[in-house]
């Protein structure tokens, strides 16, 4: 059984703080999926300047050995490029050990002058594509209800021209299955060689969402699981969705990887932090605007006195997450090393939104596809998995 002493001590082995600025709700897209709409108290653009200092400031002060600035909104270009030559000054006059930037854009406000700045200051550009525009459009349409992907493709070639590459997320849902095939073909047409994959999974307490689109755990093994035998069956060639590749280089090991997508971690608590516009301080950006999850203000509270132990928000979640915990190694489960009791994320949705304590509601169909990647991993030369892509969460 996982002792509390033993469970701080694979959150002490992360090194690295991720720290994910949730600018503002306000978007361009009306995705039918969103977490974010309504989330926050403050109706502002972005983050107030004093805020922002002190964050930035205090991020340097935690135990971590660098730093993680991921810069999310609704739509971080609308910060506009002020903002984040602030952002570069504040972190050049703090910093104390390395740090990396990404924003994760919808790609819909093409912004070339933006882009240019970022790219020649280190900033890496990640966008969203749900798939081919049958699939992207449909989920991600643009606020006036127009479509949406012609002009992200055009935003994702000026980020190419002056970034030399894109990142990509895209986002799973009911309306994904049975066409796994062709979002990799699609996604091989755009030069796009990794990507990663979030579930969507509803729920009601969100103002935003589309019962229709949620994806139950037989649809998350039925996605997966579909996607993996394209890839195979398709010459094995780029790209490989991050969750395949991370629970496949998993497999082979013999262990968890301590790099990977977040929602396996099992490492999010102390060493991942979502601020929004007011200084609230989240575990992650979906658990913004509950009461229950929240962990302190940065105007009020240093970063390293947020994420301690000692913070008795931050202590109730670990006591939540050992609980959950217990209950896989009750069921003996032999595929805990792969997910470490899932996705807090998953555990509130299934709890109501009380607590991260109960079993992650996607549980069942993670089983199913570690049990089927178990069957074909033999099949797989180690050297045909790409290096695990960084900033594979969100």
């Amino acid at each position: 059984m996982t002792t509390r002493e033993a469970f701080l001590d694979m959150l002490e082995e992360a090194g690295t703080l991720n720290l994910i600025f949730q600018l503002t709700d306000q978007c361009v897209l009306s995705c039918r999926y969103c977490f974010a709409k309504g989330s926050h108290k403050t109706g502002s653009l972005r983050i107030p300047d004093d805020l922002l200092e002190a964050a930035i400031r205090s991020a340097f002060d935690t135990r971590h050995c660098e730093v993680s600035f991921e810069w999310t909104g609704g739509e971080p270009f609308l910060a506009g490029i002020d903002f984040y030559r602030k952002v570069d000054r504040l972190q050049k006059q703090y910093a104390t050990k390395p740090y990396a930037n990404t924003i994760q854009t919808s790609g819909y406000v093409h912004d070339r002058k933006l882009i240019v700045w970022l790219a020649a200051h280190g900033f890496h550009i990640s966008s969203t594509i749900d798939g081919p525009p049958e699939l992207h459009d449909f989920q991600r349409p643009a606020s006036g209800g127009g479509l949406s992907l012609a002009s992200v493709l055009e935003t994702r070639e000026t980020i190419i021209e002056h970034q030399g590459h894109c990142g990509c997320i895209c986002t799973v849902t009911q309306n994904s299955l049975g066409k796994e095939g062709a979002i990799l073909d699609f996604y091989r047409s755009l030069g796009i060689d990794a990507f990663h994959s979030n579930p969507y999974h509803y729920f009601s307490e969100n103002l935003v969402g589309d019962e229709s689109l949620s994806l139950d755990a037989d649809g998350y093994a039925a996605y997966f699981i579909a996607q993996f035998n394209a890839w195979f069956e398709g010459g094995r060639k780029l790209p490989m969705p991050g969750t395949l590749n991370y629970v496949l280089r998993s497999l082979v090991a013999g262990v968890g990887l301590k790099q990977s997508v977040c929602t396996f971690g099992g490492r999010c608590l102390t060493n991942f932090l979502a601020i929004t516009p007011d200084g609230d301080a989240w575990l992650c950006p979906k658990f913004a605007g509950f009461d229950a999850m929240r962990l302190g203000n940065v105007s009020e509270t240093a970063m390293p006195d947020i994420l301690a132990v000692a913070n008795p928000a931050m202590s109730r979640l670990i006591d939540q997450r050992l609980e959950a915990t217990a209950a896989c190694e009750a069921e003996a489960c032999r595929f805990r090393y792969l997910c470490n009791a899932g996705c807090p994320y998953f555990s509130f949705i299934a709890s109501g939104g009380r607590n991260i304590a109960e079993k992650d509601s996607l549980c069942a169909g993670k089983q199913l596809l570690f049990e089927y990647l178990e069957s074909v991993v033999e099949l797989i030369d180690p050297g045909e998995l790409p290096e695990p892509q960084l900033h594979e969460h969100a």
